[in-house]
């Protein structure tokens, strides 16, 4: 099944609209506003999978509010976040925008990252079939405040099997997270964990040197659940 209109989408406590039809509009209102919303359980299916989300799709006045991050990459756009001009742009963005914006983050970590020093590598962990491989760390680029970690998953086995995120620590605190996902047998799927800046803030983290993470992996088809060994990003 095809997203064929996405009509609103939320991040933190501001509220954007976006129509993806063929009448463009233009929201002009800026304001911080208390609104009621109601949480219904709602579920998110792309091409008849699934999408689990840290964020809750919600009901506001009749229209259903997603996540435009999650949505976006699950049908196949790249999602950014334009700062200066307060838009969330889906798919390429032309060079010319770029260079207006020179100072945006970077996609993966670096020696100017004002929390994160150099990746000194990306770790892996194999167990139940299942590859588990971190492919970046980066700032977050204001969809939310934070840190993205990256991780690819190879199911190895000819079963589906669940990966959630077992344990979560920043320079050895401990850290809430979340990260769900579903892999078909002989796939492969990416997914991403974002730790919040309220988190670190709350922690009294100002620079990260070291991200720790255990996964849990759940064989749908015999029931096996197995815990990974800990994967460790050190920070130079």
């Amino acid at each position: 099944m095809k997203f064929q209109r996405m009509k609103d989408v939320c991040f933190g406590a501001t509220v954007a609209a976006l129509v993806m039809s063929a009448a463009p509009a233009a929201y002009a209102k800026v304001a911080n506003m208390d609104i009621p919303v109601m949480f219904h359980n709602i579920k998110i299916v792309v091409d008849g999978e699934e999408l689990r989300t840290d964020k809750e799709p919600f009901i506001y006045e009749g229209t259903t509010y997603l996540p435009v991050r999650a949505v976006g990459e699950a049908v196949g756009k790249n999602v950014t976040w334009d700062a200066a001009s307060k838009t969330v742009v889906l798919g390429e963005t032309e060079q010319k925008e770029l260079e207006k914006e020179p100072e945006q983050p970077k996609e993966t970590a670096s020696d100017n990252d004002s929390r994160l020093g150099k990746l000194s590598r990306k770790p892996s962990t194999n167990v139940n079939n299942m590859k588990i491989q971190c492919t970046g760390v980066r700032e977050s680029a204001g969809y939310t405040d934070g840190i993205e970690v990256d991780f690819k998953f190879t199911n190895n086995s000819d079963l589906e099997q669940t990966v959630w995120l077992d344990s979560l620590q920043v320079n050895n605190k401990d850290m809430e997270g979340s990260l769900y996902t579903r892999i078909l047998g002989d796939r492969s799927k990416t997914d991403r964990l974002t730790i919040r800046d309220s988190d670190l803030k709350r922690a009294g983290i100002d620079k990260i040197y070291n991200i720790s993470v255990v996964f849990r992996v759940y064989n749908n088809g015999i029931g096996d659940t197995v815990t990974t060994n800990e994967m460790i990003m050190n920070f130079n």
